[in-house]
């Protein structure tokens, strides 16, 4: 034991007897500056104003002299089957490039590819599971691209085959001849289709109720990258919990489905008379005029085949809405609607809209939905900016809560303050 003893202290005198002098001081001197990674430049360096502004963008991130934006308008005509979930049909990318550089191929962005078993956003989901994601349902995903082609003559009516190549949630198209600066434009169709997930990243889905199914639709189109002057091309794959960074444009979209259902979209509806009953259409027009919430289809009506025109099998609802980044629909033979107007403080008039089933019904539910629309949207376009579409819809299904231009999509069983902290159109 004293052997042990006496190399031990031997030991700590050989290493004491090793410290420099400063060291010593550093390990005694309780008044010592600690020893630490600290840089002043680094604590204190410019994070905001990272760069100086440009002709284009001015330090603060405020447009500049030169700013610009490149444009899309959409033309979309889908049918949806009900039975299978299948949407369908065509869109037309009317696209104007206001940049000063040429551009020899665009990207498009396929939202739903996240659903496939081999996108990356399924590669990141966690086992426990998540709600960016489609909740591991196993089924056909994705987009299938049935045609690619450019416009081309006085009346467009030369349809010209091109190059794509799709990798993940994204598509880039291959142009024949560039796109011109500085106001460049270019028609782009493409056939596509694909099947609706039944929950899609708490974005979209279907929604199962005893009078039908409610779809809630949106990322249902190839949309145009955005291309700026910061990143060029922004092509981030689609995960899952991101959102959307998309290019203003006009949207004309028409939903073909079963006359038993009722379509709701962003924006304004352009043919309500064809898709309506006369009575239902009186019902809007003392809506469009009311600050009360007026029942457009009521409970009772829901289950009754006259509430719904009986000529023809299918019907096509047909929606416009102008300067948008996005569009979303819903649809449903289930649907309650009801109706009142907003007022604006510029003294526009817009109308709040709810589309809901029987099962969400109830005075502490979805029957005060609209009401809750209409305070919502009045207070904040005169508290902050003055609400820009004619409709806004709130749409229940099972999704929990998401916004896009003009509608938003809110839980089935969402009541009271859950279902007024949703608006967000």
């Amino acid at each position: 034991m004293k052997i042990v003893k006496c190399c031990f202290l031997f030991f700590f005198l050989l290493t004491y007897a090793n410290l420099s002098t400063a060291q010593i001081v550093k390990i005694s001197d309780p008044n010592a500056a600690p020893i630490t990674n600290y840089n002043y430049h680094d604590a204190f360096a410019p994070f905001f104003y990272t760069k100086n502004g440009t002709e284009y963008r001015a330090a603060s991130g405020e447009p500049g002299p030169k700013y610009w934006q490149n444009k899309a308008n959409y033309k979309l005509a889908v049918h949806l089957n009900e039975e299978t979930n299948e949407i369908s049909g065509y869109e037309i990318l009317d696209y104007t490039n206001n940049s000063p550089q040429k551009l020899d191929f665009i990207w498009m962005q396929l939202d739903q590819n996240l659903f496939k078993k081999e996108s990356r956003g399924s590669a990141i989901v966690p086992v426990a599971g998540s709600r960016n994601a489609g909740h591991g349902q196993d089924f056909d995903a994705g987009y299938k691209i049935k045609s690619v082609k450019l416009l081309a003559g006085l009346k467009e009516e030369k349809e010209i085959d091109v190059k794509y190549i799709v990798n993940d949630t994204r598509m880039q198209i291959f142009l024949p001849k560039e796109i011109a600066a500085n106001g460049g434009a270019l028609k782009v169709k493409i056939e596509y289709s694909f099947i609706s997930p039944e929950y899609g990243s708490d974005r979209m889905g279907v929604l199962a109720t005893k009078n039908g199914k409610i779809f809630t639709v949106a990322q249902w189109f190839p949309r145009v990258c955005v291309y700026d002057d910061i990143m060029g091309w922004n092509t981030m794959p689609y995960t899952g919990p991101g959102e959307f960074y998309l290019e203003y444009g006009d949207i004309d979209f028409s939903v073909t489905a079963s006359s038993k259902i009722i379509v709701v979209g962003s924006g304004e509806l352009v043919n309500p008379q064809e898709v309506y009953t006369p009575a239902q259409m009186k019902r809007w027009a003392l809506a469009a005029n009311s600050d009360k919430t007026i029942i457009i289809r009521s409970a009772e009506e829901v289950t009754d085949e006259q509430s719904r025109p009986t000529s023809k099998k299918e019907l096509t609802w047909h929606f416009k809405i102008k300067n948008t980044r996005d569009a979303a629909w819903g649809a449903s033979a289930s649907f309650i609607i009801d109706a009142a107007k907003m007022n604006l403080p510029s003294g526009k008039k817009s109308l709040a809209i709810s589309a809901y089933p029987i099962e969400s019904n109830g005075d502490t539910a979805w029957a005060r939905s609209t009401e809750y629309v209409k305070k919502s949207i009045e207070f904040n376009s005169a508290k902050w900016y003055e609400f820009s579409y004619p409709a806004a819809t709130n749409v229940a299904g099972v999704v929990g809560g998401m916004e896009y231009p003009g509608i938003v999509f809110c839980g089935a069983k969402a009541k009271k303050r859950r279902l007024m902290g949703c608006y967000r159109p």
